[in-house]
C-alpha cells in the first residue's frame, strides 16, 4: 500500500509513456510513478493524500483528447 503525495499531471494533460505520472509515499521510500502506456489523463481515481494498493487502478488514460469525456464517465462507473 502507498500515498499518493503528489500528482504531476492533471486531468486532460497529454501523458508520454516512462514519463513521471505521480508520487507515492511508502514506508520505506518516495517513488516516482511512470505511465506504461502513451495517452491523455482522463480520470483521478486516487486523489493526493489517500492511500492505494498495490496495483490497484489509480487514474485512467484516454488514448485521444476526444476521448477524455467518455473514458472519465467510465471511470466513474468502474469506481
Amino acid at each position: 500500500e502507498g500515498r499518493i503525495t503528489q500528482w504531476a499531471k492533471a486531468i486532460g494533460d497529454k501523458v508520454e509513456s516512462g514519463e513521471t505520472l505521480l508520487v507515492v509515499e511508502s514506508d520505506k521510500a518516495d517513488m516516482d510513478v511512470e505511465s506504461f502506456e502513451d495517452g491523455f489523463l482522463a480520470a483521478i481515481v486516487t486523489p493526493e493524500g489517500e492511500s492505494a494498493t498495490v496495483g490497484a487502478a489509480v487514474a485512467y488514460l484516454a488514448t485521444s483528447k476526444d476521448a477524455i469525456a467518455e473514458v472519465a464517465a467510465y471511470a466513474k462507473v468502474a469506481g
